[in-house]
């Protein structure tokens, strides 16, 4: 009777043991499933994304992008905009291949976030050119007195308007194959600095 009961108390153990194990086989498979969809899914994303920015992208120029940032100036009336621009762009095209909208809003939250921390009445410089296979842009604060001005820490907004905004323009200059960060420029304090691949070059982009 007892060694009967010891036997059932054993196999009883020994299946559940088993339902554990099968269990645990099975949530690891459903598991995988969902990991394997949601990889396809978002490798699908990934590839609308491209082909959407391929659609939507064409030549630019990033010279009329800078220069049109004066209208900043006129569209906030008289007295309304309280810095200055000082933009320089060469004789020469700085081409990227990209999509204009998005290039003019990340120029554009730039420099509004330029006149929201620099002094009033301040030069905000903006300045383009080609280098080294790239087209870079520019941002400095001319009458900074301090080497890491906050025009510089616009990347390290904690504020949730200046935060939302430079991870915008992160996510802009990155699908653009660029990146967006503080550096100097020409013996100046530091300022921010965009980094673009020309067409045709590599979409890798070194500091």
């Amino acid at each position: 009777m007892y060694s009967s009961n010891l036997g059932l108390a054993i196999a009883i153990v020994v299946a559940l043991g088993l339902a554990a194990v099968l269990a645990f086989i099975a949530s690891l498979l459903v598991s995988n499933l969902k990991a394997g969809a949601q990889a396809r899914e978002m490798a699908a994303q990934a590839r609308r994304e491209a082909q959407q920015k391929m659609h939507e992208s064409s030549m630019q120029d990033l010279r009329p992008l800078v220069a049109s940032l004066r209208s900043l100036e006129s569209s906030e009336g008289a007295s309304g905009w309280p810095i200055r621009f000082d933009i320089r762009v060469p004789h020469e095209v700085v081409p990227v291949f990209g999509i204009e909208a998005e290039l003019e809003d990340l120029l554009s939250k730039v420099a509004r976030y330029a006149a929201k921390v620099m002094s009033p009445g301040a030069t905000l410089q903006v300045s383009a050119r080609v280098e080294s296979g790239q087209a870079v842009v520019h941002w400095r604060d001319l009458d900074a007195s301090d080497a890491s001005p906050p025009l510089a820490r616009f990347l390290e907004a904690t504020q949730a308007a200046g935060h939302a905004s430079a991870r915008v323009c992160e996510r802009i200059a990155s699908r653009h194959g660029g990146r967006i960060y503080a550096a100097p420029h020409a013996g100046g304090a530091l300022g921010l600095t965009l980094r673009l691949p020309l067409p045709g070059q590599t979409t890798s982009v070194a500091g």
